[in-house]
């Protein structure tokens, strides 16, 4: 197992074997003065000998240009990875770089390269995010999953449209565990959830 950093937007950990599925993480603001590109590895540590793993820096990373240096890296013949599938995982407010990489693809008809996309309780109280991802589920033929809390998306209306879009087997919501849970303590607990679900 080897780490590679990826030019300025973040870490690659690579398994044992050469034709691990690459899984492509963006994740969100800072949690107790830590950034996504660290406090994600906690929960995909776990992980690390079934999946060649990127995790991006932060949440302001542009997607498009993050994956595009990945498989860039990738693809050398230095590292010799040959990844048998690619998953796509965004949490929370990583649904900004997922925009970017997914609005890229979708807007010049390219083929989407992975063979899963999960969104773990994404932020969507804007517009953008509103309107980009209650509809991708019917863009691509891509699976999709949801994975959300009741108020991690801040937009109700948002949250209820994406999980009609995935459908019931593709939806998950995780409640708190204790009445007096912290909401910030459960939507980070979709992590666990989601990273269990990992094909």
């Amino acid at each position: 197992m080897a780490e590679i950093k990826i030019g300025g937007f973040g870490k690659l950990s690579t398994a044992p074997n050469d034709d691990a599925p690459l899984l492509v993480v963006f994740g969100g603001k800072n949690v107790d003065g830590r950034e996504s590109g660290l406090y994600m590895w906690d929960f995909m540590s776990k992980i690390q000998n079934k999946y060649h793993i990127f995790v991006a820096v932060n949440q302001h990373v542009n997607g498009l240009d993050s994956y595009n240096k990945l498989m860039e890296t990738v693809t050398t013949d230095d590292h010799h990875l040959a990844p048998a599938q690619q998953v796509l995982y965004l949490f929370s407010g990583g649904w900004l770089p997922g925009e970017h990489l997914l609005g890229h693809l979708l807007r010049h008809k390219e083929p989407i390269p992975f063979s899963w996309i999960y969104l773990v309780d994404i932020w969507m109280r804007d517009s953008v995010s509103f309107d980009f991802y209650t509809h991708l589920p019917n863009k691509v033929s891509t699976p999709v999953s949801y994975i959300h809390t009741l108020h991690g998306a801040v937009n109700d209306k948002a949250r209820d449209a994406l999980a009609n879009s995935v459908g019931s087997q593709n939806e998950i919501l995780v409640k708190p565990q204790t009445k007096d849970e912290d909401s910030m303590v459960t939507h980070m607990s979709t992590n666990t959830v989601a990273v269990g679900l990992l094909p």
